[in-house]
């Protein structure tokens, strides 16, 4: 077992430490306060000249099981990366690309259904969580653990 750990290998550990509380707390709030978290991001659309979404209701509450799974997924992928000796790389690069998909997904929504601030928002949010992550990833590589091509 190595003593020595390179700096950009212990900063990305952290960032995905605080990335697993983060997208833990975030399935929670999905699953607890889903009605909640829509208005508050519809409360700065108007400010902005945006359009708001609309809130869900019972039959749009199906969604929430796909959103719930994928906050726990995407804070799962954030642990497994870090929690050996090495960061695993595959874990992390499951984790920009689910990101990215949520990031381009609510860039389509946006620009294709009204401009819906929530959707904006959500692009910015996703896609700057990829670009962080992307970029402390890049400069641990050389640290990481990649999959055998067996």
């Amino acid at each position: 077992m190595r003593l020595w750990v390179a700096v950009p290998t212990r900063r990305l550990r952290l960032v995905l430490r605080i990335w697993t509380v983060i997208f833990a707390l975030g399935a929670v709030d999905f699953f607890v306060f889903p009605y909640l978290t829509v208005r508050i991001l519809n409360s700065t659309a108007k400010s902005l000249g945006m359009h708001e979404v609309t809130a869900l209701n019972g039959g749009q509450d199906f969604w929430l099981t796909l959103a719930v799974p994928y906050m726990i997924l995407v804070a799962a992928f954030s642990w497994v990366a870090q929690r050996g000796p090495r960061i695993q790389a595959q874990p992390v690069q499951f984790l920009m690309l689910a990101k990215a998909a949520s990031s381009l997904t609510s860039l389509a929504l946006f620009l294709l259904g009204g401009f819906a601030y929530p959707f904006l928002a959500n692009f910015i949010i996703d896609g700057a969580i990829v670009l962080l992550t992307y970029w402390f990833y890049r400069a641990a590589r050389s640290e990481l653990v990649f999959p055998s091509s067996s």
